[in-house]
């Protein structure tokens, strides 16, 4: 791995357009499966930021499966499982440039069947542990903050409730993307309470082990937390089924 495939990085979140410069380099061929990663400070010097951005980043791509570290041999890459195909998949959705409208309809079509999923299949666990998620949204929000954070724990808890591993690391893999589409709705007046009363709703499903209501449900959150912009100005009737009223 030489300094000419690499630039410096100036951007706000430096840990994350190290991830993408790894992500094309793999991509390229430019670094192969089994590869040896230089040392953190090399890499530090040759992205011109701290060890610290470089160490996130080494973190964030071990979670995606990319690399892998041995105590006392270094950091490889390790191209060649489930886990770094998707994330590969999803590296060119994750670096931006997306259209929101199309990412709640992706959310759409991805989320309600993880709900449904989820009400079939969750333990006393998975639901405790979303129930802790939703008061620390709770918390987040009293103090004035989108709650973000939360919202991002509770969609994922969701879809680690499933049970199904290849399902959770598709729902990893793209995991950016949708926290940028949460990111720029809860900024709206009134979203962060939307979301957290849906998502009590979404819970109440979950403990009932309603497949169906629970995908209704997930359904009206998406549509509760779309930036009204995007519900406003519908491109097909169809549409409209997602944002139909939550059964009581």
């Amino acid at each position: 791995m030489t300094q000419e495939r690499l630039h410096s990085i100036k951007r706000r979140r430096l840990h994350e357009d190290i991830v993408q410069q790894f992500h094309a380099l793999i991509r390229q061929g430019k670094l192969k499966h089994g590869d040896r990663l230089p040392s953190e400070r090399d890499l530090a010097e040759q992205f011109k930021v701290s060890r610290s951005s470089v160490r996130e980043a080494i973190r964030s791509l071990e979670l995606q499966g990319l690399v892998v570290s041995k105590r006392g041999s270094g950091t490889f890459i390790n191209a060649d499982n489930l886990d770094s195909v998707l994330a590969l998949m999803a590296a060119p959705l994750n670096a931006g440039g997306e259209n929101l409208s199309e990412v709640f309809e992706m959310r759409h079509l991805l989320e309600p069947p993880i709900a449904a999923l989820a009400a079939q299949r969750a333990t006393h666990e998975d639901v405790e542990r979303l129930r802790q998620i939703l008061e620390q949204q709770r918390t987040q929000i009293e103090a004035g903050e989108t709650g973000v954070e939360s919202d991002t724990a509770f969609h994922f808890a969701l879809a680690s409730a499933t049970h199904n591993s290849a399902l959770i690391k598709v729902v990893s893999a793209v995991e950016d993307i949708l926290q940028m589409s949460r990111d720029l709705s809860l900024q709206e007046p009134g979203r962060p309470q939307r979301s957290l009363a849906s998502h009590h709703e979404i819970l109440e499903t979950i403990v009932a082990g309603d497949a169906e209501r629970s995908q209704r449900a997930m359904e009206h959150h998406l549509t509760a937390v779309e930036p009204g912009t995007l519900i406003a100005e519908p491109t097909d009737d169809k549409l409209a089924v997602a944002g139909r009223p939550l059964a009581r």
